[in-house]
């Protein structure tokens, strides 16, 4: 039994792991949007981190149901900053999605003292991902993201996810990462919101941070969110943003790679920890 704590709007925290007994809270969130935090136990468990580690999940997401938070997931924007702002110390790490969506949010500039972005993407990716994704002979998956888009359910959002495993993984670890999210509980109304947010509000990073150390890791098996997103956007070519290409890894980097995903934690690390020691 998970030891879960819940605010009074349903997002839920998990402390995972405290280590240390340092100041620092490191704030992961998952990808998707529609998964839960539950997959980067997997991530967690290979690093060695300094400080509490939290898995967090919004309301309505993944295994986090609430009746409350079923159709409409605008208010995940009215939350979103005041989660982190509840934290001392706070070190972001959000994973797709979750690497994404706080790019939304320039007040988080003000509060966190650290933030690593693993495999998400600064603007809309749809376009990018088709063209990178060519050099790899892939499968076409337009016709079962048509499907789900058309007519979203649990088995429309299911089979294209299962489209999208070839471009998440590459072939040796295809199956290694089939079971790893065959094992995540999973919500296809959140996906559908980010779809069409994304779309209709063409989706580009409101915030680059300014001074807040920040990591951004792409690797070359990814074929959802190309590392070029980022390597080609001048928004992010500053003195506290560093950005790190990983050759032998997908869209899990920890899955292909977990020592180079445990080294760029360590090396970064104290980057943030003295960030932290700062203030």
């Amino acid at each position: 039994m998970k030891n879960y704590l819940y605010d009074s709007n349903h997002v839920r925290y998990e402390l995972y792991q405290t280590n240390g007994g340092k100041p620092y809270n490191w704030l992961f969130f998952p990808g998707g949007p529609g998964a839960d935090s539950s997959y980067l136990r997997s991530l967690v468990d290979g690093l060695e981190l300094q400080g509490n580690v939290w898995l967090i999940d919004l309301p309505g997401n993944g295994s986090n149901i609430s009746e409350a938070y079923s159709k409409d997931f605008d208010h995940w924007i009215e939350l979103f900053p005041g989660i982190i702002q509840q934290f001392d110390n706070p070190i972001l790490v959000g994973h797709s999605f979750g690497g994404m969506f706080p790019l939304l949010f320039p007040e988080l500039e003000n509060y966190l003292k650290g933030f690593v972005i693993l495999n998400a993407a600064p603007v809309l990716w749809l376009e990018e991902a088709v063209a990178y994704s060519k050099q790899f002979d892939l499968p076409d998956l337009s016709k079962e993201m048509k499907e789900f888009t058309l007519s979203p359910n649990n088995e429309t959002f299911k089979t294209a996810l299962d489209a999208c495993m070839p471009y998440y993984f590459p072939k040796q670890t295809l199956e290694k990462g089939k079971e790893l999210l065959s094992q995540v509980s999973l919500q296809y109304q959140p996906a559908v919101w980010w779809q069409r947010k994304a779309l209709e509000s063409n989706f580009s990073a409101k915030w680059v941070p300014q001074k807040v150390p920040t990591l951004i890791i792409g690797s070359k098996y990814d074929c959802i969110c190309p590392f070029s997103l980022f390597k080609n956007d001048s928004r992010f070519k500053r003195p506290n943003v560093e950005l790190l290409f990983i050759e032998d890894a997908g869209h899990m980097i920890w899955v292909e790679n977990p020592s180079a995903a445990k080294e760029a934690f360590k090396r970064i690390s104290s980057r943030f920890l003295d960030c932290c020691r700062g203030n």
